[in-house]
């Protein structure tokens, strides 16, 4: 325990710092005994009529009917949408209810740690992406690009999530960076969740939840403006046309650079209209519609240099980028189309039915830091230039039938559902050489507009994927009287996979690959106290080779590799449901590793790898009293590998897995107008690579705390807000795998207007 927790030291320290730039009062106002009073707002609790103002409520699940969380047998209401609400009833920190169809039950019920990043937070962190939004989540770690891939690319709990995001509980598909200004929330289911969304999903998934038309007419603008330098205005504006029909646009537009970096930038554009119809008195349809438009210069930052990045060993400057001016870039243009059909068949039985259509166009052309020259006292580096083009297409329908009803003394939650998808990709890539290799550059003073005339366009191999798949699953959570729950649930999926490679000589190969996926979880969920529940859960996953897409001679015979996960924990809702805790111990076994074969007379790669990832995890968000609000989780992982056909690497780290990891964000009311506040990240050191032998070094990103700073000021309908981010100006890598690692942002400061009509 002394060993998990030693980091502590300097969290104090930076702690205060981010409170004291905020010029935080530290003065607490116990609870004064109200029995359901909201969060403490940082505006004036001002009365104004329902519908004139709009800070988003705590979704329910689905935007589901009233009482679709707490049906009880017999009742057979209509859908009725949720009410705006009102100043005053600002979003809590801590979200008790899943937004997915597929977990009918409250959070505190459900055997499985989950963490919800509200809204709230993420618009008082101003945080503009996906990356942005999970920082506040500790035991995830974001992976660099690699082999062209870029944008959102996760590890949950030491095991690749780079398949298991998901929007509105439908898988999202495409490499791109993943704009917050159509999102009232972010959920991190961590342990298989196979159950859940099919294959993979070995140490969890992401769910984006979006937002939707809903009752109430309202106008939100903001305006920002920072130090990185960047300028990014958001739009929100909801219509409520009648009882019947509602419509919501979110829009956004971004230029920005990154502080600390030269070159790099990050410019976006984005729109998501949506709409409500209620079709009947127990039917109602949703459809929206999303679109992001990227045009930036993508960064693979700095390779590395005896063990960490030449930042670290050689002192080489952060700002230092190793692209071409004007050349490098990444375009990008998401569309995703959605439909939602919810019914009510009576007897408190609901049906939801999702359909989807999307696209993501890609484009890029980025530089990758290779080769450093001498060997012994680099000044030299190569750059790696290439283009990829990626065009993905993604289809899914969705149907979830779920329903509350009693056997005997035995009370049901039910749900059963099915899942068809069709996903194609086509991605081609040319490679940018000179005569004597890759593009030189000075490592220390690199000049970002050399020539390039002496590069060549050496056309590389073009890949064709097609996958369908699917999927069947039922699931039911039992009360046996008041203090016992009992969870099972099963799921089968079929996957189909073609994989076409085209050399550039015109050689084809072509792979075929069926995979049956059985997977099934179980769970007991006792109830000492109410609002409170300690659980245990079992749970599987599987991976099959063919869960990127892509296959080969190496791969396409291998059967799916198999995990397990064990988990206990305890939950609560304390303070009139204002403060919610959570704490839980877990295990996750890969039983078959994907690994080289030791016999070369054997197949080249053989299923007899182990791999395990233990630990435990905290966390806790509300507000402990009146005017403070908190949001903190740490995670500790012991992640090795157990087994291996190479015996050098038994006993090592997985890699990008740090051991601790813990985040921070808390705020205080002053004044009704005025709050304050900070947050604080941390992250162990996480290794790379996996050596083989002894004579290949290990390579890994050090640890780092990090501190930003808030401060929010509101006159009548403006928010004036400012945000301090890395107040230290530290140097720490935040994206990274064994090729470079990419330096984070440097100390900036953003100032935001947020007007609401």
């Amino acid at each position: 325990m002394r060993g998990a927790l030693w980091p502590w030291g300097p969290a104090a320290v930076g702690l205060a710092s981010a409170l004291a730039a905020g010029g935080a009062v530290a003065q607490e106002t116990p609870v004064t005994g109200e029995t359901a009073a909201p969060v403490q707002e940082s505006r004036p609790a001002e009365t104004a009529p329902v519908g004139q103002e709009a800070p988003a409520p705590e979704r329910t699940p689905e935007s589901a009917p009233t009482g679709a969380t707490a049906a009880q047998p017999g009742e057979d209401d209509a859908y009725v949408l949720p009410e705006v609400s009102v100043e005053g009833e600002t979003q809590k920190y801590n979200v008790t209810e899943p937004s997915l169809a597929r977990l009918p039950r409250p959070l505190v019920d459900t055997p499985q740690t989950i963490t919800v990043v509200p809204e709230r937070v993420m618009e008082e962190q101003q945080a503009t992406t996906l990356r942005d939004a999970l920082r506040n989540v500790s035991g995830i770690t974001v992976t660099a690009g690699e082999g062209g891939r870029q944008g959102d690319s996760f590890s949950l709990r030491g095991f690749s999530a780079q398949t298991d995001t998901l929007r509105d509980g439908v898988r999202d598909l495409g490499w791109f960076t993943r704009d917050t200004f159509n999102l009232e929330g972010v959920e991190v289911y961590f342990g298989p969740s196979s159950v859940l969304f099919g294959r993979g999903s070995t140490g969890g998934a992401i769910n984006l939840v979006t937002k939707k038309a809903r009752k109430g007419s309202f106008t939100d603008l903001r305006l920002s403006g920072g130090t990185a330098p960047i300028g990014r205005i958001e739009a929100d504006v909801n219509q409520e046309l009648s009882d019947s029909v509602q419509f919501r646009v979110s829009a956004v537009g971004q230029l920005a650079g990154v502080a600390g970096r030269d070159i790099v930038k990050e410019n976006r554009a984005g729109i998501a209209p949506s709409a409500r119809f209620q079709l009947a008195d127990k039917v109602a349809l949703e459809v929206d519609y999303f679109y992001q438009h990227e045009d930036s210069v993508p960064d693979y930052g700095q390779p590395y240099f005896n063990g960490y990045p030449v930042g670290v060993t050689l002192d080489v400057p952060r700002e230092n980028f190793y692209g071409v001016k004007d050349s490098d870039t990444e375009l990008v243009n998401v569309h995703i189309g959605s439909a939602r059909l919810l019914a009510d068949l009576g007897n408190t039985f609901r049906l939801t039915n999702t359909l989807r259509y999307g696209g993501v166009d890609r484009f890029a052309r980025p530089t990758a830091p290779r080769g450093l020259t001498p060997a012994g006292a680099p000044t030299t580096i190569g750059r790696q230039r290439f283009e990829t083009s990626t065009d993905n297409t993604y289809f899914a329908d969705q149907l979830d039938v779920r329903g509350v009803f009693n056997t005997g003394f035995l009370k049901h939650t039910a749900n059963f559902g099915l899942d068809v998808s069709r996903e194609q990709r086509e991605l081609g890539r040319v490679n940018l050489t000179t005569a004597t290799g890759n593009l030189p550059a000075d490592l220390f003073d690199p000049d970002n507009s050399p020539d390039l005339s002496g590069v060549n366009r050496v056309p590389g191999a073009t890949n064709y994927s097609r996958q369908w798949n699917l999927g069947a699953y039922a699931s039911d959570q039992i009360q046996i009287g008041k203090y016992v729950e009992v969870l099972g649930t099963l799921r089968l999926d079929n996957l189909h996979s073609d994989y076409e490679t085209k050399a550039a000589n015109g050689d084809v190969a072509a792979f075929e690959q069926e995979n049956s996926l059985f997977n099934w979880r179980v769970g007991l969920v006792l109830h000492p106290a109410e609002n409170t529940s300690v659980y245990g859960m079992y749970g599987t996953s599987q991976n099959p080779s063919a869960e990127l897409a892509t296959l080969s001679n190496e791969t396409v015979t291998l059967d799916p590799e198999k995990n397990e996960t064990f988990e206990i924990g305890a939950k609560s809702d304390l303070i009139a449901e204002r403060l919610s805790v959570n704490a839980a111990l877990f295990r996750t076994n890969k039983l078959n590793a994907r690994v080289p074969n030791s016999d070369p007379d054997g197949p080249p790669t053989v299923l007899e790898g182990k791999q395990r990832v233990q630990g435990y995890a905290l966390g806790v968000a509300g507000s402990p009293v009146r005017r403070w609000n908190v949001f903190a989780n740490y995670t500790f992982l012991d992640a090795s590998i157990r087994e291996h056909t190479n015996a050098f690497l038994v006993g090592q780290r997985l890699v990008n897995t740090p051991k601790r990891s813990f985040s921070l964000w808390t705020t205080y009311a002053i004044l009704d107008n005025l709050s304050v506040g900070g947050g604080a990240t941390y992250q162990d050191v996480a290794p790379v690579n996996n050596p083989a032998n002894e004579t290949v070094l290990l390579s890994k990103v050090p640890n780092f705390w990090r501190f930003d700073a808030f401060a929010s000021y509101s006159i009548k309908k403006v928010d004036l807000q400012l945000n301090v981010y890395n107040l230290t100006d530290k140097l720490y890598y935040d994206a990274y795998y064994g090729g470079q690692a990419v330096p984070a942002d440097g100390v900036s400061a953003l100032l935001s207007a947020h007007v609401r009509f």
